[in-house]
């Protein structure tokens, strides 16, 4: 339990460091749908999204990696070019 907060800690300090502001602002449809499992393969019904979240920051390098291959974060040392040409099409 303890472990899952600090977790969360940890989440919330790299989003602040790494996130992709322009895409969150750009995309909150987009963040809500994947918060709250409603896209695509992982569609889950709101009872079994709280524990399910809960459970996935057992592991923060999983749901970082997520966050990452959504674009919400930026990869870890990425340039300023290389940030600017990802939200080049936004």
């Amino acid at each position: 339990m303890v472990n899952r907060l600090i977790n969360l800690c940890k989440l919330i300090k790299i989003i602040k460091e790494r996130g992709n502001l322009p895409l969150i602002r750009r995309s909150r449809k987009q963040l809500r749908d994947f918060l709250l499992c409603r896209g695509g393969m992982n569609h889950k019904s709101i009872f079994v999204v709280i524990p399910y979240w809960f459970y996935m920051l057992k592991g923060l390098d999983v749901l970082v990696w997520r966050l990452e291959t959504f674009g919400f974060l930026y990869l870890p040392g990425q340039p300023e070019e290389d940030k600017q040409r990802l939200n080049a099409c936004l």
